[in-house]
């Protein structure tokens, strides 16, 4: 038995020198002056980068990262704790969340299919989706898959992506049917980062390949490359030793502090970003999708399908800086480089490589909305943005107000999307930008919002806190507190205390106070969710605006009543009372039409 050990020991040992040697042989094989695009040697980047990494340790949690050309693996390491409180280090077996990277397999299966002719880039999605699939177009302009690839397909942000319950995880396109975001935009003309636009797209290549898209994927782009430590379900359905692996795993945020609430959970429109894996199916996976001569893609029939990817679909504005590369993001440091990151509640994942020389990077942490390791830490390899022949265009700080292209203009939500309309410092434009007519583009893109936009949006933000206030300290000190004091005052004189106008105030300022208690509910439970990615379930959001709507229909009461009452003049003869009721009914009149603007009331638009 002893015997036996010891040759499984030998065997294994083996086996992880032959990895090292293989690693390191490359290596040795590197010319002396091979440079990456910064201009440092590939020979220091592994002191470069653990240098690079002893610098910020203070703010570290884990991290898997590896650089690699055409060749092989230039370096591969892991660093810091995939759990730091039961110390338990990051290793070759630790998995991560690879966020929105995921949406690269979505952009890969679908030239797989333009490949196979099965697919037009240019074509209306409408012809590859269910007969009135998509409900909530605004404009007849065609939807193609292009702007699906864009994110210019219009849509609006959609709050609901994922859940603390595997139960509530559903079919993709069930998902997808039930709660569409709004089309707020024309397709063509804005950027606006989407996750439902991507998921549809993997809808889409379900549709046209009559396969499941976990299916084929795991068929068409796991199984050639041979990742066999990656997951793609929704619940991790497809591949249990990820679940297990993952469920190990402690997420911390960009201070190194653990993440409130799970900081692991389940996506309903999954393509988006549910992909989870090691940080050598990520290197497979980023060598495979890079240009390079010497060895073809594995993933195509034809080389020229992986040079059509690269070549740009979009630009910042009307400008000849590409900005997407059918699906790719061009980021912009020493050089232009392409892929995409990835974010969760959890983790943080970033694929960059540049197709010119072949040399890439990945990094995964399990760090929620990382850029130390995830963008800045990338400078080693592909240089500074100040190096580059864009840092040089002379460029004025953009004055007035923006709001972020990805919001939600119409619907429950826009209210709270309003008070995301702010400016630019000259740190958020530290890096490269560009200024087009209205549209400011710079990593997620912005609109500038006119003066005259801004503060009606201020007026109504007003008019609905301070009527809410209103409505409820009229109703707590004057209605609870006040009043009977008053009334058994006024008995003991002998006074009339029964005024029907007093009823209709406390009655109306009651409904603002519920009206604006339910918002305050939901926007609390939005901003917490957004921290701890546990936004709570759907049913209970539309239940919340369905409220507000009855309360909207009972403001309209209210105030048809307190026409009523004033034509009868059933109402005390006190001035003071009298500036009261008036101050009452333009609250409610105030609130009430900011409902009413904002779509407050819109339950089924969630």
């Amino acid at each position: 038995m002893k015997q036996i050990r010891k040759i499984l020991a030998l065997f294994l040992l083996g086996i992880m020198l032959l990895q090292n040697f293989s690693v390191t042989a490359y290596a040795a094989e590197i010319e002396e002056g091979n440079k990456a695009p910064s201009g440092i040697l590939y020979t220091d980047i592994p002191a470069a980068i653990e240098g690079y990494v002893e610098e910020h340790t203070e703010t570290m949690a884990g991290m898997s990262v590896a650089v690699y050309d055409g060749n092989g693996v230039i370096y591969q390491n892991n660093f810091g704790y995939a759990d730091k409180e039961n110390n338990i280090e990051v290793d070759e077996q630790t998995v991560f969340d690879w966020g929105s990277t995921s949406k690269l397999f979505i952009w890969i299966s679908v030239m797989q299919l333009v490949e196979q002719g099965k697919l037009d880039l240019e074509e209306d999605i409408r012809n590859y989706l269910p007969d009135d699939f998509l409900k909530n177009l605004t404009y007849d302009t065609e939807i193609t898959m292009i702007h699906l690839m864009t994110h210019q397909a219009g849509f609006q942000e959609t709050y609901f992506i994922q859940t603390a319950d595997e139960n509530e995880i559903c079919s993709l396109e069930e998902a997808l049917s039930s709660h569409q975001p709004k089309q707020i935009y024309e397709p063509g003309e804005v950027t606006a980062y989407s996750n439902w636009g991507a998921a549809l797209a993997a809808f889409i290549v379900e549709c046209v390949s009559g396969t499941d898209y976990v299916e084929y994927v795991h068929k068409n782009i796991f199984e050639p490359l041979g990742m066999e430590h990656t997951s793609i379900g929704a619940t991790y359905q497809d591949h249990a030793w990820v679940k297990a692996q993952r469920e190990k795993l402690a997420c911390y945020d960009t201070s190194g502090e653990k993440v409130p609430g799970k900081g692991m959970y389940y996506t309903f429109i999954y393509p988006a970003g549910s992909a989870v894996g090691t940080i050598s199916d990520l290197l497979t996976f980023a060598q495979a999708i890079t240009p390079n001569e010497n060895k073809p893609c594995p993933l195509f029939e034809k080389q020229e399908t992986l040079e059509q990817i690269y070549t740009a679909t979009s630009f910042y504005g009307s400008s000849n800086v590409p900005n997407n590369y059918h699906g790719f993001f061009a980021n912009q440091y020493g050089v232009e480089t392409l892929g995409h990151g990835g974010n969760t509640f959890g983790c943080s994942t970033m694929l960059q490589f540049d197709p010119n020389t072949g040399i890439g990077m990945v990094v995964m942490t399990n760090q929620a909305h990382e850029q130390v390791y995830n963008y800045d830490m990338y400078e080693l390899i592909f240089g500074k943005f100040s190096d580059s022949e864009l840092a040089k265009i002379e460029r004025e700080i953009p004055q007035g107000f923006v709001q972020v292209t990805r919001t939600v203009k119409e619907g429950p939500f826009s209210l709270i999307s309003a008070l995301g309309i702010g400016g630019f410092s000259e740190e958020d434009l530290s890096s490269w930008w560009y200024q087009d007519g209205n549209h400011i583009y710079e990593g997620y893109h912005d609109a500038k919002i006119s003066t005259a936009e801004v503060i009606m949006d201020l007026i109504c933000c007003l008019v609905f806190i301070i009527a809410g206030l209103y409505g409820a300290i009229t109703l707590i000190f004057g209605g609870l507190i006040c009043a009977p004091i008053q009334k058994k005052s006024q008995q003991k004189k002998g006074i009339e205390t029964s005024h029907p106008f007093r009823k209709y105030n406390y009655g109306i300022c009651g409904v603002m106070a519920l009206t604006f208690a339910d918002f305050i509910v939901m926007f609390i439970r939005i901003l917490i969710g957004n921290m701890t990615g546990d936004i709570g379930s759907i049913t209970s959001y539309m239940v919340q605006c369905a409220f507000i709507g009855l309360l909207a229909i009972a403001l309209v009461v209210c105030l048809v009543c307190g026409l009523f009452y004033w034509h009868r003049k059933q109402i005390t003869d006190t001035k003071k009372e009298k500036i009261k009721y008036i101050v009452t009914t333009v609250m409610a009149a105030g609130m009430l039409a900011v409902v009413v603007l904002f779509d407050m009331y819109q339950f089924w638009a969630i």
